[in-house]
């Protein structure tokens, strides 16, 4: 529910967006085609948002981090900050600080 309200929001305002159900399908479309900027959350089926984005860094992505979470763990969200992360969003998502957070992401890997 919270991907699809999301990919609607970023849609609506002119973004390209592809969804994936769990970070092993993020992988393969990382794979795929490099975003620019990838919104994970950190708790995923089969690998939490904190291994993806290990795995992304190990695999020498440059775009930005966005990671969601529900979740007041504060080793966990700071691991995500370690690994780069733009920002840790706290669910429910307020849309207007996701897109701004978003524009910044996609500036701070502009080519």
């Amino acid at each position: 529910q919270i991907r699809r309200m999301i990919s609607q929001f970023l849609t609506g305002h002119g973004y390209r967006v592809r969804v994936a159900q769990d970070g092993v399908t993020a992988l393969a479309m990382v794979e795929e085609e490099l975003p620019r900027f990838v919104i994970v959350d950190m708790y995923m089926p089969g690998m939490n948002g904190l291994e993806l984005t290990r795995r992304l860094r190990a695999r020498q992505y440059p775009g930005s981090v966005l990671a969601l979470t529900g979740s007041r763990d504060e080793e966990l969200l700071q691991g995500m900050l370690d690994l780069g992360a733009v920002d840790v969003m706290a669910k429910p998502v307020d849309l207007e600080r996701l897109e701004l957070v978003v524009q910044l992401g996609c500036l701070l890997t502009a080519p």
